[in-house]
Formats: C-alpha cells, sequence, structure tokens
C-alpha cells in the first residue's frame, strides 16, 4: 500500500513537473513569437517611413532645383535671376516629415539628427527665397515708382545684394543636407531590402 502511494504521488508530480515545464516553454514560446511579431512591424513601419520621407525629399528638392536652384547656382548678380513666385514652406509640402515625429525619434540619434536638420534648414531656404522675392519686387516697384528715390533705390538695391549672397550660400549649404539625407535614405533601403527581418543604419 505505501508502494502504491508512493507511486502514486511520484506520478502525480511528475505530471505536475511536466505541466509546469510545458506552460513555461509555450509561455516562453509566445513570447519570442510576439516579439518577433513586433520587431517586424517596427522594422516595417521604419522602412515605409524612410520609403515617404524619399519621396517626398527627392520631389521636394527636384522640384527646387527646376524653379530656381539651377539658376542661383549659374547667376552671379541679383539682376541675372529670374523672377519666379516660389512655392514656400508654409504650404504642405513636409507632410510625410511633418507627420512622422513620434517615429524619428526612434531613430538612432545621429540619423534623426540630420533627417531634422535637413528638413529645417531646407523649409528655412524656402521661406528665404519668399522673402527674397517680396524684396525683389519692392526694388523693381521703387525703380519703376512714380516718385523716383535714389536714397531709397540704392538703399533697398544693396538690401538686395546682401540678401543674394547669403542665399547663395545657404543654396549651397541645403543642397549638400539634402543629398546626403537622400544618399542615407538610399542606403537605409538598400540595407532594408537585403535584409527585411534586420535592418539597421549607421551614421
Amino acid at each position: 500500500m505505501d508502494n502504491l502511494v508512493i507511486s502514486l504521488i511520484v506520478g502525480f508530480l511528475a505530471a505536475f513537473i511536466g505541466a509546469v515545464i510545458g506552460s513555461k516553454a509555450m509561455s516562453s514560446g509566445h513570447y519570442r513569437y510576439a516579439q518577433k511579431r513586433d520587431f517586424e512591424t517596427k522594422s516595417s513601419q521604419m522602412i515605409n517611413l524612410f520609403q515617404a520621407l524619399n519621396a517626398e525629399l527627392t520631389a521636394i528638392w527636384e522640384r527646387y532645383m527646376a524653379v530656381v536652384g539651377t539658376d542661383l547656382e549659374k547667376v552671379q548678380k541679383p539682376d541675372e535671376l529670374p523672377f519666379t513666385v516660389l512655392f514656400s514652406a508654409t504650404h504642405n509640402y513636409f507632410s510625410v516629415y511633418d507627420n512622422s515625429a513620434q517615429f524619428l525619434g526612434a531613430l538612432e540619434p545621429e540619423a534623426g539628427k540630420k533627417i531634422i536638420e535637413t528638413y529645417i534648414n531646407l523649409k528655412s531656404l524656402l521661406d528665404e527665397l519668399q522673402n527674397y522675392n517680396e524684396m525683389a519686387q519692392k526694388h523693381r516697384d521703387t525703380r519703376l515708382g512714380a516718385n523716383l528715390n535714389l536714397y531709397e533705390v540704392n538703399q533697398v538695391r544693396e538690401e538686395l545684394d546682401s540678401f543674394f549672397k547669403l542665399l547663395k550660400k545657404r543654396h549651397a549649404q541645403v543642397k549638400g543636407q539634402c543629398l546626403l539625407t537622400l544618399e542615407m535614405f538610399k542606403e537605409f533601403l538598400s540595407l532594408a531590402e537585403q535584409s527585411r527581418t534586420s535592418v539597421k543604419i549607421k551614421v
């Protein structure tokens, strides 16, 4: 009788220990699976974000270069720059960037910093170009006004020349940032293509 009780107790304990171990193994498996799915979801989100940012920045930069950038690189004097009504940063050209702040915070700090600096500087440049256009129009109005004031014409002209030199410098700076950021996007997307489950970028 004692042997039977001992056998039953041992059998019960073995079954209980087996159930506990099996349950822990199953929980661990579910946890690892959930972790993997979460990682894959986040990786997919980052890939989609970089594809969208790459498309947005490429389109804006190409339009900027076509409208004014190429001319700004060639000309040496304000009078040589065609007068164009430019798009400004206040328009909704940056919707992907503006709506992705929560994702940019998840990037490697240096990569996130580069993207943010590029977009802020590009937006600023577009606003500066808009201001330059307004100043150029003021210069034209002053020169063509009924009561021509040579002092005012010269003053506006000096301001225009100074602003033009600033624009040339700012254009070169922003061009460098945009091209580097676009290269970073391409590198990231290339790495993502090589490995869909593990995407890392070193900047």
